[in-house]
């Protein structure tokens, strides 16, 4: 184990060259495309949160009454077009007959 400490101290010390050493235009391409990826996440990410429907019912003691409603957890339908009322898949959408 000695003798690995003993061949890797000497590179570990000397270090390259701080003269050398410049992040130049493909570290600041990389810094860029990362900036740009997370900007296009972060809309993506507020679209998503725009489409979320949710109700939360006020609990108990909250608006002065003990109700023994149970919230459902499912979010609330927008009103709209009327939707086909036929049975769906695993993904939510409905399937083919």
């Amino acid at each position: 184990m000695n003798t690995v400490w003993v061949a890797v101290l000497p590179l570990a010390a000397k270090g390259p060259n701080p003269a050398d050493v410049k992040p130049g235009w493909l570290g600041f391409a990389v810094f860029l495309a990362l900036a740009a990826a997370l900007v296009l996440l972060m809309l993506s990410f507020v679209k998503q949160l725009k489409k979320v429907d949710f109700v939360e019912e006020p609990g108990p003691g909250e608006d002065g009454s003990q109700s023994t409603r149970r919230p459902t957890g499912r979010p609330t339908r927008p009103s709209g077009p009327a939707r086909s009322t036929g049975s769906t898949g695993p993904t939510g959408r409905p399937t083919q007959s």
